[in-house]
């Protein structure tokens, strides 16, 4: 007796949904409840790279340090002097012979630097280093050379490096006085500087008049 085609496509999808369910069933019985996968982020560490990422960080924050310092000496107001103006400072408590022998060259420098042929940024970081470096030493005097200006220009006869190294020394706590250095020392294209005294240095002159 044949089956109708009504009921012959009845009995098909009865058929393949009783696969679907026993196919199911299996899988579930082989893996059991099966659930999406997460993905896991992986972390790796090590002391190498630590080391190394807080190296990159330190650095970075110096640069951004001396930039910040960089940009504040040089956006303030500087006085520009012109190419021959004599340059002399000295700070309060510091007695006024010391300029008049910083003017007579009877203070020997210990150490000098040559700005020439720098930018504002590279004479900047030059000079603050070499304080930081005279400083650590223990030398009393020191002399920048610092020039005069562009000597060909005819419109703007400031000094430009000039004004600036005459701008930062004054604003170094370290600097006790400066004055533009004798004339067989590079006259006003140069400077004479005065340091404080290191701890060890005042301790032993306390001593020494003590002894006294």
């Amino acid at each position: 007796m044949q089956t109708p085609p009504e009921d012959f496509g009845a009995l098909l999808k009865e058929s393949a949904q009783s696969a679907r369910d026993s196919g199911s069933f299996e899988m579930h019985a082989e893996f059991g409840d099966i659930k999406p996968l997460k993905q896991d982020r992986l972390i790796i560490r090590t002391p190498l790279l630590d080391k190394a990422t807080a190296k990159v960080r330190q650095d970075n924050a110096t640069r951004d340090k001396e930039q910040e310092a960089l940009d504040e000496a040089s956006s303030a107001f500087v006085h520009m002097v012109d190419p021959n103006d004599v340059l002399s400072f000295r700070r309060d408590g510091v007695q006024p012979y010391m300029l008049r022998k910083l003017k007579n060259g009877e203070y020997r420098e210990a150490d000098y630097i040559d700005l020439h042929g720098k930018t504002i940024e590279e004479a900047y970081n030059l000079v603050m280093r070499f304080i930081d470096y005279a400083r650590r030493e223990e030398l009393r005097c020191v002399l920048i050379i610092h020039g005069k200006g562009d000597r060909f220009a005819q419109k703007d006869r400031r000094a430009l490096l000039k004004s600036y190294v005459n701008h930062w020394l004054r604003q170094l706590p370290d600097v006790l006085a400066f004055h533009s250095a004798p004339e067989w020392k590079g006259g006003s294209g140069s400077v004479m500087v005065i340091l404080k005294k290191s701890d060890k240095q005042s301790a032993q002159n306390r001593e020494l008049h003590a002894r006294r």
